[in-house]
């Protein structure tokens, strides 16, 4: 009992004497009992003896051979003991990387002269001369993988065997034996947590996300409160002042907030299941299964490593260094995230699981709370998320108490369909609205089936008309989901369905088109217009921008005639490319007929006289002819003078001139 219970946390080596004490004087009296060689074999692990460890747990399946011992939980904790002793051997091998001669060991100290993604240069320089080792520990490894199989020979639910023969098919990628497996699990142990938490790990990185989120949810439910914090909590990946926020909310408002975030953050509202938070759920149980520090007494998600996995999830390259010469006994791992970052570096020593941050690394992962957000860029039922360009136009509706939202996208089917090897493909579209609380006040969702060889050139754009009451802030999004490829597209774009009463002037939004076309002599609403709306809002440099937008709340005089003058202005935000921009600007604004008011802004005026007697609304659509203007982008603002009414209103909309190919 003493040998079982004893600390593996190194400083508590009183309790681990006692047991060997105990195990010394059992020994006296049955100096081939196979459990007492298995208890000192355990015993010695925990002492860091590994060498005696594995000779004595060597002589306790012999002895247990032996004596023909019909104990098939003692025998597998022989086995599971052995192929542990292999597993920190194999830790040692795995991800070795070569050192290159120059410039020499890999440097954990950040040069303070650099910063944002120029941190990282080093790294990457220093890693791309270093190639992996090739097959390094693969031999350990098939030893470690023998022991733990034969320790589920003999007991098909040991824990520790399980966990691990998982936590090495799923770093392997055999999925299939993986679930199989867990299932068997799960069935025989419904009301273990970890097992309907491992068989959701699984059912997650095969895709399987319905079946993943019902087993996550059993295992949560079985957990005791204090250890289903952890999968529950959100700061580990929020940025640290949110976060240190978040600590201050009681249960009730961290409940609340908890399911708002996950409803509004969720990647796909056309699937039933929340890819994010399965995601999340996944990363902190790999990361208990994979950084789990028994000799310091850590859980996984507790760890250095496990803190970090949980937030960026699993880095592109895992690269270990050990010194040449042997002297120091710390392996340094490095962790890289691409070229943008981040990086991280840990040190580790031979033979323990247990592994910290190296040099500054650890100052640089704080920093990283401040400045990066957690990324979720690798959800397996999500191979390729790519972004839809929206644009969202908000007019009066029917009346002045509605609010007309229109919502034009471009769905990428190019990008959906590239290197698609199937003939056809099932396409599901989706629009949502979701309000304040993360609630679906709108939900329309079609299917189409694709032909892949006949995608079109140009991206189809779709639209969306929606009539609102006026309310708080809310959230349109637009998905598009191949359920053939799971390739995916994705837009969120926050609104406010703003009222536009008759006691005061204002103007709609500013639609952006390719072509504004009027299907009347005399237009006056918005259906008397066929228009082929810019989603991307990005143009050429020579093609022209036309605009639609609507006026409300004027004043007419005794014979109801509405009076304004409009004032609109082109404005520079940004350029693509160099030079003086009096002399980019000059020739575009003799295209355009502007004159340039101040260094960066062309502006045209002119007076209108409307007759709007019976009308609630003025409707105005002009082009702007964009020859020669240069790569950039670009801020249109309107402003109306109501000359009778003596109001003032405005409104904007950013546009991009594209580079040149």
């Amino acid at each position: 009992m003493l040998a079982r219970h004893a600390s593996t946390v190194e400083t508590d080596f009183e309790e681990r004497r006692d047991a060997e004490e105990a195990l010394r004087r059992a020994f006296a009296l049955d100096p081939r009992n196979p459990a007492y060689l298995a208890e000192l074999g355990w015993l010695h692990i925990k002492q860091n003896l590994k060498n005696d460890a594995e000779r004595v747990l060597k002589r306790a399946l012999a002895s247990a051979e032996e004596r023909g011992v019909d104990d098939d939980t003692l025998v597998a904790d022989i086995y599971y003991g052995l192929g542990y002793l292999q597993e920190l051997h194999y830790e040692g091998l795995r991800d070795r990387a070569l050192r290159p001669p120059l410039p020499g060991d890999i440097s954990t100290q950040l040069d303070p002269a650099e910063s944002g993604p120029f941190l990282y240069r080093y790294v990457e320089d220093y890693l791309e001369n270093t190639p992996p080792v090739a097959g390094m520990g693969e031999d350990t490894r098939a030893r470690m993988m023998e022991y733990y199989r034969a320790a589920l020979r003999h007991d098909p639910t040991h824990p520790g065997a399980v966990q691990k023969v998982l936590l090495h098919l799923l770093d392997q990628h055999r999925l299939s034996e993986y679930v199989s497996i867990a299932k068997r699990l799960a069935e025989a142990e419904p009301e273990r947590p970890e097992a309907q938490l491992y068989l959701g790990l699984g059912l997650h990185a095969a895709g399987h996300e319905d079946e993943a989120a019902a087993a996550f949810e059993r295992g949560l439910a079985l957990l005791p409160p204090a250890e289903r914090a952890p999968y529950l909590s959100l700061e580990p990946v929020m940025r640290r002042k949110p976060a240190e926020d978040y600590d201050t909310l009681d249960e009730e408002a961290r409940v609340r907030f908890d399911s708002l975030y996950w409803r509004l953050s969720d990647p796909l509202y056309l699937t039933e299941a929340n890819e994010r938070r399965l995601e999340h759920l996944a990363r902190v149980t790999y990361a208990d299964m994979r950084f789990s520090e028994p000799e310091s007494g850590l859980r996984g998600w507790e760890t250095d490593r496990g803190v970090i996995f949980i937030r960026y999830g699993p880095p592109r390259r895992i690269a270990r260094f050990r010194s040449p010469t042997g002297l120091d006994p710390l392996a340094t791992i490095v962790w890289t995230y691409g070229e943008q970052g981040p990086v991280f570096m840990f040190r580790q020593p031979a033979g323990f699981q247990r592994a910290r941050f190296a040099g500054d690394y650890h100052w640089l992962a704080v920093q990283e709370r401040y400045l990066r957000p957690a990324t979720y860029s690798n959800i397996p039922s999500i191979p390729a998320l790519f972004s839809i360009p929206v644009q969202l136009a908000r007019f009066r509706g029917d009346s002045v108490n509605e609010v007309a939202l229109e919502v034009h996208a471009e769905l990428p089917l190019e990008d959906l369909a590239e290197g698609v090897e199937l003939q056809t493909g099932e396409m599901e579209t989706g629009f949502f609205v979701l309000n304040r609380a993360g609630e679906r006040i709108v939900r329309r969702v079609t299917t189409e089936v694709l032909t892949y060889a006949d995608a079109p050139s140009k991206n189809p754009v779709r639209s969306w008309r929606l009539l609102l009451p006026p309310s708080d802030q809310l959230v349109a999004a637009v998905e598009a989901w191949d359920a053939g490829t799971w390739r995916a597209a994705a837009a969120r774009a926050s609104f406010t369905p703003i009222p536009f009463p008759d006691d005061s002037l204002s103007i709609s939004d500013i639609l952006l088109a390719h072509t504004v076309r009027p299907l009347a002599a005399e237009p006056v609403r918005r259906l008397d217009f066929d228009i082929d709306p810019n989603p991307s809002r990005e143009y050429a440099t020579d093609q022209p921008v036309h605009i639609y937008y609507e006026l409300y709340g004027f004043e007419r005089d005794s014979e109801g005639f509405a009076n304004y003058d409009v004032a609109l202005t082109v404005r520079v935000a940004k350029l693509y490319r160099e030079g003086i921009l009096a002399e980019l600007l000059g020739p575009l604004a003799d295209a355009w007929g502007f004159s340039i008011v101040g260094d960066d802004r062309l502006e045209l005026r002119y007076s209108r006289e409307v007759r709007a007697a019976d009308r609630d609304r003025i409707v105005e659509f002009l082009s702007l002819e964009l020859e020669r203007a240069p790569a950039g982008e670009y801020e249109i603002n309107l402003r109306i003078w109501d000359r009778l009414g003596e109001r003032m209103a405005s409104q904007a909309r950013m546009f991009t001139v594209a580079k040149q190919d």
